[in-house]
């Protein structure tokens, strides 16, 4: 908590991009989508609140922003967020709202980090407080296909696949 109330109050006290490199001078998106990861790692009720918050901004920066200033991964990161959330939650309906950004994505877009949070999400789908139920078992098998298909060798360009 202290090195996310380090990092906004940074933020705020660098007049100029250019004299913070680094970090500091990634899109405000960025910070809120690792926010959101932060809050969901460190866990419990209101820390999940904080996450669900941090993404919901980091998706809504990213789709206002130029796209130069736009991360295809924070994206997905942030919805992966947002959905894992819901999920602690015990909200599967959102959860299954907040993957079909990713889920629906072209496989070549995903990268390899995208790649092990689904297959984190598919794993917790799979705890007993979901008591095998038919839209977990679902949601288990849309994120293996998807999972399986962006890491296919066949989902990248050519030239990165050397």
């Amino acid at each position: 908590m202290a090195a996310l109330a380090d990092a906004d109050r940074s933020r705020e006290a660098a007049s100029d991009p250019d004299e913070a490199p680094g970090l500091f001078a990634f899109p405000a998106a960025k910070q809120f989508a690792y926010a959101g990861t932060t809050h969901l790692a460190l866990g419990g009720p209101a820390h999940i609140q904080q996450a669900i918050a941090c993404a919901g901004t980091a998706i809504r920066l990213h789709r206002d922003a130029e796209n130069d200033d736009r991360s295809v991964g924070d994206l997905f990161a942030a919805h992966l967020d947002l959905a894992r959330g819901h999920l602690l939650l015990g909200d599967l309906d959102g959860t299954e709202a907040m993957l079909a950004f990713v889920l629906d994505a072209p496989p070549e877009r995903i990268s390899a980090s995208i790649v092990r949070r689904l297959i984190a999400l598919r794993r917790e789908l799979g705890g007993p407080q979901y008591g095998g139920a038919a839209q977990a078992a679902d949601l288990r098998e849309r994120l293996q296909y998807t999972a399986v298909l962006a890491a296919s060798p066949t989902a990248r360009p050519s030239e990165l696949s050397t």
